[in-house]
């Protein structure tokens, strides 16, 4: 029956108790609100005001109006300080996925910055298989994805926000870790613990490094870089992990050295293709790009020694 604006003129006029002061509260001229109020009276067919002197003195039928208009005026403040939260990217909702690389090194770090300059976001953040990664980005299960050398797949962008290295690990006290960098030749006789093939880690190492005939002595393949760093740390044979994995928190009891020649992998973050971001997924990027998580995997194994002699 009535607009909004409608119902916030005659609250004003219930508590100025003159069009004058509303309409001055209200930045409006006072003609303004004395057609509003006349407005609304013609539609209910009955006075909201009766006018004592100078002062407009609401009715019983208006009061009633004014209480039950509370609930309503309630919620649109909440919901324009929410608006108004949204659009500083201080509120909102942010669904992340990615491998379990990412999940442990890079995420964490980059969301307690973040959420510190931002309390009223909630995210939510699952971990996957890079496949899983994509389809959750691409179904909208996901507003960003993350994950290490991801193959391309129509309807999805992927932006490189840095370069990792697959390292070499093993436990400590191992002969390999007289070495400045690990070629083919010094895995020579070495047990193995590779990747399920064509995963995208497995697909990060190249045949300079994983030759056939090394490929062929493998004692085990797997399909996350924790559980070969769990079995490179139990001693049943040399790991091959991303740089994040190696070195995130001392989480694991291990050397690690740089492979030569350098074996980058892309760490890349996954959205979909053609589409305008969330401003707090827009924000969230635009930090993570500054993050000095990113910068220490840059700087991670980006010199490799040259030991081809």
């Amino acid at each position: 029956m009535f607009t909004l604006r409608q119902l916030e003129t005659f609250r004003e006029v219930v508590r100025a108790r003159t069009t004058l002061r509303a309409a001055k509260a209200l930045n409006v001229s006072q003609p303004a609100v004395s057609n509003m109020i006349r407005q609304m009276e013609a539609r209910l067919g009955f006075p909201l005001f009766e006018r004592l002197g100078n002062r407009l003195v609401p009715t019983p039928d208006a009061d009633e109006i004014y209480r039950d208009s509370e609930s309503i005026f309630a919620l649109y403040q909440a919901f324009s300080h929410r608006i108004e939260t949204r659009q500083r990217s201080e509120a909102g909702h942010l669904r992340i996925v990615g491998t379990p690389p990412l999940a442990n090194a890079l995420i964490p770090q980059a969301l307690r910055e973040f959420l510190s300059k931002r309390p009223a976001v909630r995210v939510h953040v699952d971990t996957r298989r890079i496949t899983g990664v994509m389809e959750s980005v691409e179904t909208r299960m996901a507003d960003i994805g993350f994950g290490l050398n991801p193959p391309e797949r129509e309807g999805l962008s992927f932006e490189t926000l840095a370069m990792a290295q697959m390292v070499c690990v093993f436990p400590p006290g191992h002969p390999l870790e007289d070495k400045a960098a690990i070629s083919s030749r010094d895995l020579d006789g070495q047990p193995l613990v590779l990747y399920e093939p064509n995963s995208s880690l497995d697909r990060a190492i190249s045949s300079d490094i994983l030759t056939r005939e090394l490929r062929a002595r493998a004692i085990a393949e797997v399909r996350y870089s924790s559980l070969a760093c769990l079995m490179a740390e139990a001693g049943l044979g040399v790991g091959f992990v991303d740089s994040l994995t190696a070195t995130v928190g001392e989480r694991y009891r291990l050397s690690a050295r740089p492979l030569f020649p350098s074996q980058p992998v892309p760490v890349c973050v996954i959205t979909r293709k053609g589409e305008t971001a969330k401003r707090i997924q827009a924000t969230f990027l635009t930090e993570l790009r500054k993050s000095p998580a990113l910068t220490a995997i840059q700087e991670y194994g980006a010199e490799v020694p040259d030991v081809s002699t």
